[in-house]
């Protein structure tokens, strides 16, 4: 082989190489487009949207599902985007569930009928808890009247995830409890329970009801309360029935939290 030729075959591999190294250091910066920093940029658009088309003169339905659809339409592309995070990622996709959710209560329920408001207030409080943690986690913040909106669903949210929190509190404590029947004689029967606040949370006027199942399957009910009960207490929970129940099934009924 002459030299012009393994000059030029050098060169040529040269070339190649640093063509390559270019090309891998390029992939290597450039890497996954994640959305993690964009996020609550969109979600805030979304929002602000929102708040432009349900804060006009105008309102019933339409102008609500109008609203939670603009919301929709600005934050569904983060569906499809990657994230680093994954627990923020996680939040978004939830978030978007819920304003989807949203979207079916309207469609579904008779606009401020008793079911509407109730769907819509459980729709509700999922999205404002959602919220609460993009502020508190991620960040979001608006501009102006838009945030002091913010501000409010943001509220709205630590008071929703404080009943969730209460709520599923006592229904464990309940619902892991085990009743004792004694036969009173002359067909009646004692139901009793004593049962261990085990959490941090003070309870009052706690009523339960007792679904009482006898050997054929048939339900009756008797119910049984206390007035407080404090955190680390012990109480006893007792029921009266002339039902002979071979299940028992104890569910919350009413309670009050001390403050």
């Amino acid at each position: 082989m002459s030299v012009i030729k393994r000059t030029i075959g050098v060169v040529l591999a040269a070339g190649l190489a640093l063509s390559l190294g270019a090309c891998s250091q390029e992939a290597k910066d450039t890497g996954p487009d994640y959305a993690d920093d964009e996020a609550m940029s969109v979600i805030g658009q979304g929002l602000s949207k929102r708040f432009a088309i349900v804060d006009g003169d105008e309102t019933g339905a339409a102008v609500v599902k109008k609203g939670v659809q603009a919301e929709i339409d600005t934050d569904s592309p983060l569906k499809d985007r990657q994230f680093e995070d994954s627990k923020l990622h996680e939040n978004v996709i939830s978030y978007i569930n819920v304003l989807d959710e949203s979207m079916d209560v309207l469609d579904n329920y008779q606009y401020q009928s008793v079911e509407y408001n109730e769907k819509w207030g459980e729709v509700y409080d999922k999205r404002t808890q959602i919220l609460k943690t993009f502020v508190d986690k991620y960040g979001l913040k608006l501009e102006g009247k838009d945030q002091e909106t913010l501000d409010e669903l943001v509220a709205n949210g630590a008071s929703a995830a404080k009943e969730r929190h209460e709520k599923e509190t006592i229904n464990k404590l309940i619902s892991s409890a085990r009743f004792e029947k004694k036969d009173e004689g002359y067909g009646n029967f004692t139901y009793t329970a004593v049962i261990e606040n085990t959490s941090d949370l003070a309870f009052e006027n706690v009523g339960i009801v007792l679904g009482l199942y006898d050997a054929d399957g048939v339900k009756q009910e008797t119910y049984a309360s206390v007035n407080t009960w404090a955190p680390g207490e012990k109480v006893k929970f007792e029921a009266y029935s002339d039902c002979d129940a071979t299940e028992i099934k104890p569910t919350v009924q009413y309670y009050d939290v001390a403050d």
